[in-house]
């Protein structure tokens, strides 16, 4: 039966081939359409959709294309190109300039790329694959391109492939076949971001080194070379990043007091409802009020309510599925102080599970 996909391609500047770069911009966006509409090889993203189109595992389904663009003038204007051409041409191609121009993913910047370009760029592939086009583990439904983009950024593109399981699309050398690279049936080892979970998270968009430098546990993740420093700055490198990213795929980390912790055993829904409260800081932005002292997370029509404190790691220390509960505790005036467990919430085959990472503390 004929099913929906989705291929993923980043971008490059192939598609102005043919015109001179000192050209290169909005005057000649006219003439970057007429070429690509005339030879659209040009462009290697047009290409390789094409040609997974033509693939004997996929010519019977409906592909459709989405652009990740790095934060280049010119990359926007080539997916912006490419996007008018494939409409009219009968094909479907996505390309949303607010969410899918990722900012600092720049390869010539390469600390603007550590702290903020490649962290979002690997959670902007996780929305799409977890939540906007769900992928089917048995037969993914969708596809990364890896030939084209910026060469920085190929082993990027690869390796969330090869977390989620899904095809690798790409171009054979100067040839046009189209060739493609099935999951491997791999478990990456993530025990390494568990056991430092606070120092992943803390340098996940960088830090001054001199804050750093001298414990162990930092000394000891530069050794194994996923920290980069540069001049006074410190930040995870691509391979930090993406153990953080593969950890935080199926495991989010939070601090919780002893009552909510036996409320969360007993609930899967607020297991449910931490889970995306701790993985998704945007989501939990956009969901919290401050409320007589408390910010309290409410994702929506529903009962379940959570009261924490930033931080690094959130710290929980009430939740409710109970309107009444959730009332009272509003009006209590929080606490100065809380004694909290940190508890890894993990996805299993049908929900999520806790599990205790180290003993009761006390945080202000």
């Amino acid at each position: 039966m004929p099913k929906r996909r989705r291929l993923i391609s980043v971008v490059g500047v192939s598609a102005w081939n043919g015109i001179p770069k000192e050209q290169w911009g909005e005057r000649a966006y006219a003439q970057l359409v007429a070429n690509l509409t005339a030879y659209p090889d040009r462009s290697v993203e047009m290409s390789i959709y094409r040609g997974a189109q033509n693939l004997p595992t996929y010519q019977k389904d409906y592909i459709e294309h989405h652009l990740l663009v790095p934060d280049s003038h010119e990359a926007v204007l080539a997916a912006k190109a490419i996007q008018q051409v494939t409409e009219e041409q009968g094909g479907e191609c996505i390309f949303n300039e607010r969410q899918d121009r990722i900012q600092g993913l720049d390869p010539y910047h390469s600390m603007a790329f550590l702290r903020k370009g490649l962290p979002s760029f690997l959670e902007r592939i996780h929305k799409i694959v977890d939540e906007e086009f769900p992928n089917d583990p048995n037969d993914p439904t969708v596809l990364i391109n890896v030939t084209s983009g910026y060469k920085a950024i190929t082993p990027y593109t690869s390796a969330m492939a090869f977390i989620y399981r899904l095809p690798l699309i790409y171009k054979y050398e100067q040839s046009s076949s189209i060739l493609v690279m099935h999951p491997l049936p791999f478990e990456l080892d993530t025990r390494v971001v568990e056991a430092n979970y606070e120092v992943f998270a803390h340098l996940r968009y960088g830090a001054n080194v001199g804050e750093w430098k001298d414990r162990a546990e930092y000394q000891s993740l530069l050794q194994l070379g996923y920290i980069d420093e540069v001049e006074d700055v410190c930040a995870l490198n691509g391979t930090g990043s993406l153990l953080l990213f593969a950890f935080e795929h199926d495991a989010a980390v939070v601090d919780m007091t002893k009552e909510v912790k036996e409320a969360v055993m007993n609930s899967s829904e607020l297991r449910d409802r931490i889970f995306k409260f701790a993985r998704d800081p945007q989501l939990r932005e956009s969901k919290t009020e401050l409320k007589n002292g408390h910010f309290v997370f409410d994702d929506g029509d529903n009962p379940y309510r959570l009261f924490y404190e930033k931080g690094v790691v959130q710290r929980i220390y009430a939740a409710y599925a109970n309107h009444d509960e959730y009332e009272r505790q509003l009006r209590r005036p929080k606490a100065p102080r809380y004694a909290y467990e940190r508890v890894k919430v993990f996805r299993t085959g049908d929900g999520y599970d806790v599990e205790e990472l180290w003993s009761p503390s006390v945080r202000s």
